[in-house]
């Protein structure tokens, strides 16, 4: 491998020139997504030093940073390497950015203290900026107006990782005078990544031969005697890197600039200065006469036979550049037939799906709306739709195919914090072979308030709060970085017709039943704030049937405080009050049977105590002869009556 490379460096003056069918005005450079390329500098959009804090109480130190995208993210570190300065010596950072930042620090045994406007976090103290983001000059005098002096100032543009070494030089002027371009590398480094890295593939060209060119821009006065360190390194993260992969290196600044090529790859190198590859050190080679401009350095690329502009990148000053490629070993199976095999109408599908995006990402799903006759104008329908997952199907109505799918779910990748990646996988009925549609869509980086039936806060969340029985809320916010960024001081609930609100945490108060979660993979890259609560009607009356849950929460970075309100259904879960159990009616009816009959044994007990005494009147009868002719038979001799004593007289 070692022979390789140095064999490669040193023939590469007798590789033949061939005259390639394309020109440079054919490559159209395009931005390149697969590969990263990033560089360290010492050189800042900005800044000066000064000697004003020496023998005074502190140092200070100040970073103005502005950043392009809403949000932007950097690492400082910071250390006392290779610089005298006393353990007991106390420290200031001063970071200014025009946009929200977050800053995770770094401290090699040291203790210094931050201000910023920005969320910062380290083991260090921190303090809230009073200094706004304004003019470089400005912002230098009233740093020097508070503390009574500054160290240094620097001024950065998308920083990715800031390396900074304190320390004082009785050497530097006496009043810090903002200087553009100001070359920072006795106390600063800082690494880039390339946002804008191109390249251009022709189409025929070999896939395992590349070329990347990089052109140096800086100047004669910011060559030091040390060499530019170029690394290159070929990864696959998911499988195994390539391995027989043909690159040129081609290396372009001042010719007193010298380089030190760092990798374990065969690679072919042609470079404006002399340069060393690192497993030969001993070994310099010699420089090769390069053009200086764009064109010129592709054409020489088609010279040498390499068609396909892997990445093409202009960087303004440098130390050490890192190409990162992510080539892999292709998989082995069948190939995939290529798009001039492949039926006309799936390529038509696949351009169709790309344009329309029927996809779209929550906070915590992907959702897929597609409408059965899309394809109609092709003559064809679709009979299912899945993810890469093939249990994550997509359920049918009379309309559409609809998928609704938990983000942790069907082999979606996230990448980078906020975006999420997957394939709809559809199935035509005129075609056998499925069409592969890759996607990705951006996540939604605000607060968002979810409410769940069950305390493992398990998906999907529910529009719905029923009375009087626990509820689950959680508060999340989705970032990059592995620590808390909010603190939830007050959450309430307001009903349509009830007044005041209810509040669910108070503020400024021990969050006993909250809980807080750090951003992990599991929690789909997000911090999450949840806890319990139940919500019972004021007065235990009737309630309306709609309330709004909201939430008050702190940024810890800043103080500042932001809301977030979910409108709900209010749904009650007690019994209707006129039912009634069989044991009920069983009691019911029995006690009605006892009292109906002790009334009438009471009522009977009245009437035989109280009825009077009648006599009762002769009934006359007419005996008949035979039985008159007996003395002894008569009514009275069985029945003292009135009537037989009436009778007998």
């Amino acid at each position: 491998m070692e022979a390789g490379l140095f064999l490669a460096a040193l023939l590469l003056s007798c590789t033949p020139i061939r005259t390639s069918p394309l020109s440079a005005d054919a490559c159209a450079l395009q931005q390149i997504m697969k590969d990263k390329v990033s560089y360290t500098t010492g050189k800042a959009v900005s800044g000066c030093v000064s000697r004003s804090t020496v023998g005074k109480p502190q140092e200070v130190h100040v970073l103005q940073v502005k950043i392009e995208a809403q949000m932007g993210q950097f690492k400082l570190n910071v250390s006392s390497a290779g610089r005298t300065t006393p353990p007991e010596r106390k420290m200031l950072f001063v970071i200014i950015c025009d946009k929200t930042c977050l800053v995770t620090l770094h401290l090699e045994d040291l203790h210094p203290t931050f201000v910023s406007n920005n969320m910062v976090y380290g083991d260090a103290r921190n303090v809230s900026s009073t200094f706004n983001n304004t003019s470089s000059e400005l912002l230098v005098q009233q740093v020097k107006k508070h503390y009574r002096g500054i160290t240094s100032f620097t001024e950065l543009e998308n920083p990715h990782h800031i390396h900074f070494r304190v320390g004082e030089d009785a050497s530097s002027p006496e009043d810090c005078v903002v200087q553009p371009g100001f070359n920072a590398w006795r106390y600063l480094q800082t690494e880039f990544v390339v946002q804008e890295a191109k390249g251009c593939t022709s189409p025929g060209v070999k896939k395992r031969e590349e070329v990347h060119i990089l052109h140096l821009q800086q100047g004669p006065e910011e060559t030091s005697s040390q060499p530019v360190e170029v690394k290159v390194n070929v990864v696959c993260p998911e499988a195994k890197p390539l391995q027989d992969l043909k690159i040129l290196l081609i290396l372009q600044s001042q010719p007193s600039v010298t380089w030190n090529i760092d990798t374990q790859r065969t690679v072919s190198i042609m470079a404006s200065g002399k340069y060393w590859i690192t497993t030969f050190p001993s070994r310099q080679l010699n420089e090769s006469v390069l053009p200086d401009n764009k064109q010129g350095l592709i054409s020489l690329a088609r010279k040498r036979g390499f068609d396909d502009i892997a990445s093409y990148t202009d960087i303004p000053s440098a130390t050490h550049v890192t190409l990162e490629l992510h080539r892999c070993e292709p998989e082995m199976k069948t190939s995939p037939p290529t798009p001039a095999q492949r039926p006309k109408a799936i390529n038509i599908v696949e351009a169709f799906f790309r344009l329309s995006q029927p996809w779209k990402c929550t906070d915590d799903s992907i959702e897929i709306v597609v409408r059965k006759m899309a394809l109609e104008d092709l003559n064809d329908y679709i009979t299912d739709i899945t993810l890469l997952d093939p249990r994550c199907r997509a359920e049918q109505n009379k309309t559409h195919f609809v998928l609704k799918k938990y983000l942790g779910d069907c082999h979606t990748k996230l990448e980078s914090g906020n975006q999420a990646r997957n394939k709809l996988i559809l199935t035509l009925a005129s075609s056998l072979e499925k069409v592969e549609v890759p996607f990705e869509c951006e996540l939604p980086q605000t607060l968002h308030l979810q409410l769940y039936r069950t305390q493992d806060f398990t998906w999907p969340s529910t529009p719905v709060l029923e009375v009087n029985k626990a509820a689950y809320l959680q508060v999340s916010f989705r970032t990059a970085i592995a620590q808390t960024l909010l603190e939830v001081e007050e959450c309430s609930l307001q009903a349509a017709a009830e007044e005041p609100q209810q509040l669910l945490i108070q503020p400024v108060a021990p969050l006993s039943q909250a809980g807080t979660v750090e951003p992990t993979e599991a929690t789909l890259g997000r911090e999450l704030h949840r806890f319990s609560f139940v919500y019972s009607p004021a007065g235990g009356g009737p309630f309306p049937p709609c309330a709004t849950l909201s939430c008050q929460v702190t940024w810890l970075f800043n103080g500042s405080t932001i809301g977030k309100t979910l409108e709900v259904t209010l749904q009650d879960t007690r019994p209707p009050p006129s039912s009634l159990g069989i044991e009920a009616v069983v009691g019911i009816t029995f006690a009605a049977f006892l009292i109906g009959t002790l009334l009438t044994a009471a009522l009977w007990c009245i009437y035989s105590h109280t009825r009077p005494v009648a006599k009762m009147q002769p009934v006359p009868t007419n005996a008949p002869a035979s039985e008159s002719s007996t003395p002894n038979h008569s009514i009275g001799s069985t029945q003292s009556t009135p009537c037989s004593t009436s009778s007998m007289a």
